[in-house]
């Protein structure tokens, strides 16, 4: 057979990801006399490069790349052994995980096949990975690189930590650190002290290979051990010295000494209760309505563990109660962590003193999935009785109560792994649709809990599905679309309740947000992937603001600075938000169907006068805006 002709039926295997016919190749490869590299470089890996630009072109998604990867490594697993590589061109080692805290997979994992496919050696640490491991594994390896991944804003802070490991033990300039995941920029990138980030897969591969071409011959001699030591010595010395304080603790006590001091703080003409209400109807109201996702936060005032607040219900009232008084908040978003389901269906959760639990160990068989019983001694049950309590509270307070829980989707990859999941969508859906099935009863019980028992005025869903990068509007639609539209939605009319959906994807297929009737949606805005889908308030309210009420412009990330100048930034930026949301609104007819929100969980380990610098903002300025721009 001719050579042209098996790389491009190699290629063509990866495309398509089949893995039999990428091993059937790769063995003709051998048994043709093919050069092993040439194979792996021109046939599979220039199929991961098609299949990879397609993705970039919005012509492919997630389920494709994952299966073209499993059908890439299939190959590969066949023709390394094979490879005629001297030692000065060994494939460089790179490090690669999910940082310790999150679970999220599917970036890391379409990271490290492309970096697979540019000829590096990937070591995959997994998801949720201890941070000394990544410090560990590179002394082991001698590697060229770490590259360390997080979706989740919370566990973003583990990433500098990683770096100080690697200065302490000498080895910072040995290698390449490069971080990346939805929330990370790179401003955050610099802050931490890494050495680059990017938007995507292919770009990341770019960086990389730029990266660690300037990296000396001999960074790993014991020589530039030594060195990089003393270099860093001073550095780490300072910040050892420094005693270790909670800035959230801290900054909760000074708003609680100030705030009980002057009662009331503000001169309100409308309660919480009135102001939301009237906004999500699109009345006059006094001002927008202001609700970042500063739950875990909260509990700062109380004060209690992160633990404490997600899995005890007095404690979690406590929080709400008091992120509504000191935040000033005009209802609290209940959300503690999206793996309550996955807990009681069996999963292993991770439960950290001072952060988000996690779902690490993953179920393994689908058809072994039993739907709980939804009772005393669950995690469920315990959110809801945490929500009743928590309702009262901020019912005294005149705010509304938004009670938060996972869409079935969201559960069913907490159970069994988001990579898992989405693959098996594509080659087994008949499986993946039977377990969708058993979490939406339990998700089914949990509403009816929630309208029946707790009786927020609002019960959110976290639905993290409708991303036009990760599946087809048409997948969507035959996945968790469709139980949305055919039995969530119905349950929200049948207890007369609005559909409201939290989505901290950066590009939902909107299309698909009225397909449900949802009357209120909290997005996230990342202006960097503004060309891949992400949509700003102004974009959002053209075209679907007289339907739906939305709220998450603000990075939850900004809430980390509370330096003087952070604060004052913060404090501006609000103000320009405030302005172009109710210009935009007035263009369109409008009054007020907005709320100045975050897209995402602000890090519970945040300073808590960052908050206040934007809530107390807007309940100082935004009369005077509301007015001078309303009218």
């Amino acid at each position: 057979m001719a050579k042209e002709d098996i790389l491009n039926t190699l290629a063509d295997a990866v495309v398509d990801g089949d893995d039999e016919l990428a091993e059937e190749f790769a063995q003709k490869a051998l048994d043709e006399e093919l050069d092993a590299y040439e194979a792996i470089v021109d046939g599979l890996a220039r199929g991961m490069k098609i299949i990879s630009d397609m993705y970039e072109r919005g012509e492919a998604f997630v389920p494709s790349l994952l299966l073209a990867a499993d059908a890439m490594y299939a190959g590969m697993d066949i023709l390394t052994p094979y490879m005629k590589v001297d030692g000065t061109a060994a494939p460089k080692n790179v490090i690669i995980g999910t940082v310790e805290g999150d679970v999220h997979d599917i970036g890391k994992n379409l990271v490290k096949t492309m970096m697979t496919a540019a000829g590096f050696n990937m070591i995959d640490l997994g998801c949720d990975v201890p941070l000394d491991k990544f410090a560990e594994t590179a002394k082991e390896k001698k590697a060229a690189a770490i590259s360390m991944s997080t979706l989740m804003t919370t566990t973003m802070g583990g990433m500098e930590t990683v770096i100080e490991q690697l200065q302490e033990e000498g080895i910072r300039d040995s290698l390449i650190v490069m971080v990346g995941g939805a929330p990370i920029s790179q401003t955050f990138a610099d802050s931490v002290g890494a050495d680059g980030t990017a938007l995507d897969a292919s770009a990341a591969v770019e960086t990389l290979t730029s990266l660690v071409s300037e990296l000396p011959s001999d960074s790993w001699s014991d020589s530039a051990i030594a060195a990089s030591k003393m270099k860093y010595k001073e550095v780490l010395a300072q910040k050892s010295g420094k005693e270790k304080v909670d800035i959230g603790r801290i900054t909760a006590e000074k708003i609680i000494a100030e705030f009980d001091s002057v009662v009331p703080k503000f001169n309100e003409t409308m309660t919480k209760a009135e102001r939301f209400g009237a906004a999500f109807q699109d009345k006059k109201v006094d001002r927008l309505p202001v609700a970042p996702l500063a739950c875990g936060v909260s509990r700062k005032f109380v004060p209690c563990s992160y633990v404490d607040y997600s899995t005890k219900a007095e404690k979690y009232a406590d929080c709400v109660e008091a992120g509504i008084k000191y935040f000033n908040m005009d209802t609290f978003v209940g959300l503690t962590d999206l793996c309550v389901d996955a807990a009681d269906f069996g999963a292993t959760i991770r439960y950290p003193e001072e952060d988000t639990p996690a779902a690490t160990g993953h179920l393994e068989d689908y058809e072994k999935l039993e739907v709980p019983e939804l009772k005393e001694g669950t995690r469920a049950y315990n959110l809801i009785q945490g929500n009743k309590l928590a309702t009262e509270k901020a019912h005294a307070l005149d705010a509304p109560m938004t009670a938060l829980i996972e869409g079935p989707m969201v559960a069913l990859t907490q159970i069994m792994g988001a990579t898992r999941v989405l693959s098996d969508l594509r080659t087994n859906p008949d499986v993946v649709l039977k377990a969708l099935d058993k979490t939406t009863v339990y998700v089914e019980e949990i509403m009816k809990g929630m309208f029946e028992e707790a009786q927020p005025d609002n019960l959110c869903m976290v639905n993290l599905w409708t991303n036009n990068v990760i599946l087809s509007a048409d997948e969507y639609m035959k996945s968790e679309g469709q139980v949305m539209q055919n039995r969530i939605a119905p349950l929200y009319k049948k207890y007369n309740k609005p559909v409201v959906i939290h989505n901290c994807a950066d590009a939902p297929h909107w299309e698909l947000i009225n397909k449900w009737n949802t009357e209120y949606y909290s997005y996230t805005f990342y202006p960097d992937e503004a060309g891949k889908g992400s949509k700003d308030h102004k974009y959002l309210i053209n075209n679907y603001g007289k339907e739906t009420m939305f709220g998450g412009e603000v990075s939850p990330i900004v809430f980390l600075d509370n330096s003087p100048e952070g604060l004052q930034k913060m404090k501006a930026d609000t103000i320009a938000l405030q302005e172009s949301v109710l210009n935009t609104l007035k263009e369109n007819g409008m009054q007020s169907k907005y709320m100045i929100s975050t897209g995402c969980e602000v890090p519970p380990g945040a300073p808590c006068d960052s908050i206040t610098a934007q809530t107390y903002t807007v309940a100082e300025k935004g009369p005077e805006l509301y007015k001078k721009i309303i009218g």
